[in-house]
């Protein structure tokens, strides 16, 4: 027998035996899965018979945790009514007791406020009428004061008038006498001389009496315009202190009357 040959039945051989291990393998599997469709059968019926159990007990423990749990909720919501209801009541009487308290605490505060309010307004009412009648009495004094302050000033200003006058009046009699005998003494020295000459002397002679005339004039009326304004301004000072005091006795009355009005 040749090698081909041989080879060939090997060959043969090998087939056949694999194909008896095939289907062998078959075998095995077919029986492997029918064991395994009753194995999974009897798993999913014991799947089924637990879940059902575990079901009933569930359920059965739901039950009893439900009704569990509506007795402790009835329980807690009959002791919040309770405690509400106590509180409540504790509450209201605190209540009370506050608003009367406070009512009392009101009504005190009230009769020592009216009470601080007629003493204030007492004693603000007497040192009104004191302060009215010291200012009255210091607006009288300081208005007598003015008025005899004015009656001096006005002598006063009087005799320094006539003073001064007097003295002017002798000063410019002075001055004319100068004057005159000057005039006299030149008149004497120009005598002798030329009607021109003479006529020149007179003109230059009138020229200076009128311009000592015209100085004398210019002091007295220099002296009489300072007086005056020395004068006006007295008075003036005079008007400015009445005036102040006048309205310091306005303000003092405005005053009176606002805090009169004011109790």
């Amino acid at each position: 027998m040749g090698t081909l040959t041989q080879d060939v039945t090997r060959l043969c051989e090998e087939i056949a035996a694999l194909r008896e291990s095939r289907e062998a393998l078959v075998d095995d599997l077919a029986q492997a899965n029918r064991d395994a469709k009753g194995r999974v059968s009897e798993m999913l019926a014991e799947f089924h018979r637990a879940h059902g159990d575990m079901a009933l007990r569930t359920r059965g423990e739901q039950v009893r945790f439900v009704s569990n749990l509506a007795a402790e909720v009835s329980g807690m919501l009959k002791g919040f009514h309770e405690r509400h209801r106590a509180m409540a009541a504790r509450t209201r009487k605190d209540n009370v007791s506050f608003v009367t308290d406070m009512a009392t605490e009101v009504s005190l505060l009230l009769t020592g406020f009216q009470q601080a309010r007629a003493e204030t307004a007492g004693r603000i009412k007497r040192e009104n009428q004191g302060f009215v009648a010291n200012n009255g009495k210091e607006v009288s004094r300081l208005l007598n004061g003015c008025h005899d302050a004015r009656i001096r000033m006005g002598k006063s200003s009087k005799s320094e008038r006539k003073r001064f006058i007097s003295d002017l009046e002798r000063s410019v009699k002075g001055m004319r006498k100068e004057v005159a005998q000057d005039l006299a003494g030149a008149r004497q020295a120009w005598n002798g001389l030329s009607p021109e000459v003479r006529k020149a002397g007179q003109e230059a002679e009138r020229k200076a009496n009128a311009e000592v005339e015209r100085k004398a004039k210019a002091e007295a009326d220099a002296k009489a315009k300072a007086e005056a304004e020395r004068k006006a301004k007295a008075e003036a000072e005079l008007e400015a202190k009445a005036a102040t005091e006048r309205e310091k006795q306005d303000q003092s009355k405005k005053k009176t009357k606002t805090e009169t009005k004011a109790e």
